[in-house]
């Protein structure tokens, strides 16, 4: 019982857990950024403005799916070598 109450109050309160539009918008600046696409620009373009409240962007740049999708882009670039001023 106690763990059933623990878990219906965890999920009332919890808000890590981003809602379906918080989810899009994180989708779309994981993408825009594997474009080559500034953080801070993605973060003024419209469609973000116009789909997360200020507070949920700041949100948004704190999950970990973001930052492990930034990393990730950022590994393919450097093993490709793209990154490396020699080869320009």
């Amino acid at each position: 019982m106690a763990k059933e109450k623990e878990s219906f109050w965890a999920r009332l309160f919890d808000t890590s857990q981003p809602t379906t539009r918080e989810e899009k918008v994180l989708q779309y600046i994981a993408y825009r950024l594997g474009e080559g696409a500034y953080l801070e620009d993605v973060l003024k373009e419209d469609y973000v403005r116009r789909n997360a409240s200020p507070g949920e962007i700041e949100e948004i740049c704190r999950n970990p799916r973001l930052v492990q999708s930034v990393r990730e882009k950022m590994e393919k670039a450097f093993g490709s070598g793209e990154l490396d001023p020699s080869h320009r």
